[in-house]
């Protein structure tokens, strides 16, 4: 049995061989820059996982991704991303971390949005324009948990819509003078109008995006529109002024996951996101320092005044046990810090022993609750 791995770029293959002749399973491991707040960690995502027919059912895919953890480890990746097959990837570790969110709206209301008569009629998103697209989609990503870095470099193209295998159609407006206005992206369908991403620079820019996905609906002569984005976009809060119906989904087991694999940097390159959060919400009773005990080890936040860094287990007033997947969903905002102290196996021992509730705000402060999001272009 040899593993073998490809690399290519920011993509890395990895092979299981049984012998010379026989490549039995794959996967892919992609470097993918992700954002928890302001930081950007580096995450591992899980791609084209796939096991040979006539190799199935034999335990081989279970030995490669348990190879492919260490070799994820060693190379040094905070965490690691999939969107998985129910009920698999909780045996290596991995939680949901990612709420589904979408809204809807009635054709009929989306054509109420007056549109902007002052920009020129929108064309297709060509290669040249994607500097200025990526330019839009990373000033309103900053600070939003779980979207993904998007180097000019690799994202060169809109390659799909909402889901793989659908073919996307884009449009780019600009106003008079040429200047680019913003975008949209959406599913080429025939029956239904599915909005994958859309950004503008200005507001005043949102009509015209609404009525376009309007017009679409009426010639696919589809009652409704479905966007895929998240709650607190921009877009969002002007579209619900017509009536929108939201769905926000928690899978169980499945879909986005992630996992860490590198507590100690992970949290080194949280701590401006933790002392922000630190600043803007002062008059929390502090401990001296939190100790935070997963299967990985130990990170202790040590406290001095309002401000936190990195300190040493003996140092820590407080322990908080708890599995790395949980305080993986604690990180990203996925899970509220009142459900995880809730939790039978969660533990806090030390000076608060007496009760979790005595470190209830401290970690409300520290990891609010939120909707991390990961764009429909992004998902691999």
């Amino acid at each position: 049995m040899e593993f073998r791995t490809i690399d290519d770029g920011h993509s890395h293959r990895r092979d299981m061989w049984v012998d010379e002749k026989t490549n039995v399973a794959h996967l892919y491991v992609l470097d993918l820059p992700m954002r928890i707040g302001d930081a950007v960690i580096r995450m591992a995502g899980i791609g084209d996982v796939y096991t040979e027919r006539e190799h199935r059912m034999k335990g081989y895919m279970r030995v490669l991704y348990d190879d492919t953890l260490t070799y994820m480890t060693e190379q040094g990746y905070d965490v690691s991303m999939l969107f998985g097959i129910p009920d698999f990837y909780t045996k290596f570790g991995y939680a949901v971390c990612l709420p589904q969110c979408t809204f809807t709206i009635k054709t009929r209301d989306a054509e109420a949005a007056a549109e902007l008569i002052t920009t020129r009629e929108p064309r297709p998103i060509g290669e040249d324009d994607m500097g200025a697209v990526l330019a839009l989609y990373a000033q309103d990503n900053a600070g939003r948990t779980g979207t993904l870095v998007r180097p000019a470099e690799r994202f060169t193209t809109f390659g799909k819509g909402t889901y793989w295998g659908v073919r996307a159609e884009t449009a780019l407006w600009e106003d008079a003078n040429g200047e680019f206005l913003g975008y949209a992206v959406w599913d080429k369908r025939p029956t239904e109008v599915k909005v994958a991403e859309v950004g503008a620079w200005n507001p005043k820019l949102f009509p015209t995006l609404l009525r376009t996905m309007a017009a679409q609906a009426v010639e696919k002569r589809c009652e409704e529109i479905t966007f895929y984005l998240p709650p607190g976009h921009a877009f969002a809060e002007f579209a619900q002024r017509f009536g929108i119906t939201w769905q926000i989904t928690y899978p169980r087991h499945s879909d986005g996951m992630m996992r860490i694999l590198n507590q100690p940097p992970l949290f080194e390159k949280l701590l401006p996101v933790l002392n922000g959060r630190l600043a803007a919400r002062p008059g929390v009773t502090l401990p001296d320092a939190l100790a935070l005990e997963t299967e990985l080890g130990v990170t202790t936040l040590a406290f001095e005044g309002e401000r936190v860094g990195l300190g040493h287990a003996a140092e820590a007033e407080v322990r908080l046990s708890l599995s790395q997947d949980k305080l993986m969903q604690l990180a990203m905002g996925y899970r509220s810090a009142r459900d995880l102290l809730s939790a039978e196996d969660v533990r806090v021992s030390g000076a608060v022993s007496s009760g979790k509730e005595t470190l209830l705000p401290v970690l409300e402060v520290l990891f609010p609750k939120g909707l991390p999001f990961v764009w429909t272009a992004d998902h691999f």
